[in-house]
């Protein structure tokens, strides 16, 4: 019987690598399917972070995550213009009430829309926190296959988050403002096409249209019909398709900074395209300043 058991979790193994390779990413490290996290479930330094808002997180949720809401990672200061996604003392306070130091894997998901969770590893990231995967597919791919939720919340003891910020992943305003039309330079707006013309100003949004120069990257063409993320030629082939190249330096932005544009700056890191870095202050913040150009 153990023999059984043993050649089972052998073959889900390989199924998770064979599904890795088969999407043709250059960093799978990246993702983690749901098979592959349903195995690893109780691992003693694993935390699961759902990064949607507390209303879905209390519906249900899965078994021993927390809830760190997206938005709530993202600090828009428009008269210092920094950009910075949140400061250091917030990053401690929050990920260390999380659960979170140095050396725990951390598993985000959201609903299945790939934003708030790409969001999460960012923040992250940015902050040198590197052992971060995002749930391919997120909790609609997990509750389609009839996996574990629950509605309890963790008890969860406090860890020493330490922040240690990586400012050459972002871009700040001023930064912007000296590099628009700058050759080797692409902007990409990752919102939706209205938002982009100015056809749509959403809340937060003080003029309408978008960065001087900045192309139209819609954060969507990176995801497939599952919620999951596309394979790797299909992103190349969209990525080109707007003219970007491995070699292109591209600043993604979105309205708040955080869940379309680190969307696709996640899907690009996928596929081992590294020149690409966050405008966190974003559309937000760029129309604030009427003495910023903008264009419709």
């Amino acid at each position: 019987m153990m023999q059984w058991i043993a050649l089972l979790a052998g073959m889900t193994v390989a199924l998770v690598v064979q599904v890795a390779q088969a999407q043709g990413y250059a960093r799978p490290e990246l993702l983690i399917e749901t098979e592959e996290l349903a195995r690893i479930l109780d691992q003693k330094h694993l935390r699961l972070v759902d990064a949607g808002d507390g209303a879905t997180y209390r519906r249900a949720h899965l078994p021993g995550a927390v809830n760190i809401p997206y938005l709530e990672l993202s600090r828009i200061d428009e008269r210092r213009g920094t950009g910075q996604p949140t400061s250091n003392f917030e990053a401690e306070r929050i990920f260390g009430g999380a659960g979170i130091e140095a050396g725990t894997l951390v598993v985000v998901y959201d609903g299945g829309e790939g934003a708030p969770a790409t969001g999460v590893w960012f923040v992250l990231d940015f902050f040198g926190h590197q052992r971060v995967r995002v749930l391919n597919g997120g909790f609609r791919k997990w509750l389609k296959e009839g996996r574990p939720v629950t509605q309890a919340v963790p008890v969860i003891e406090r860890k020493k988050f330490v922040p240690s910020p990586q400012p050459e992943k972002i871009v700040t305003r001023d930064w912007v403002r000296r590099n628009l039309g700058a050759k080797g330079v692409v902007f990409a707006d990752t919102r939706s096409f209205n938002e982009y013309i100015g056809r749509e100003q959403p809340p937060g949004a003080a003029r309408g249209g978008h960065i001087p120069g900045a192309i139209h990257l819609e954060w969507t063409n990176f995801s497939a019909d599952t919620a999951s993320f596309k394979g790797a030629a299909e992103i190349e082939a969209a990525l080109k398709a707007r003219g970007i190249k491995r070699e292109t330096q591209v600043v993604t932005y979105c309205q708040g900074g955080l869940g379309r544009s680190t969307d696709v700056a996640f899907a690009m890191k996928l596929i081992g395209w590294d020149k690409v870095v966050e405008y966190p202050g974003s559309w937000e913040e760029w129309s604030a300043d009427p003495r910023l150009p903008l264009e419709k």
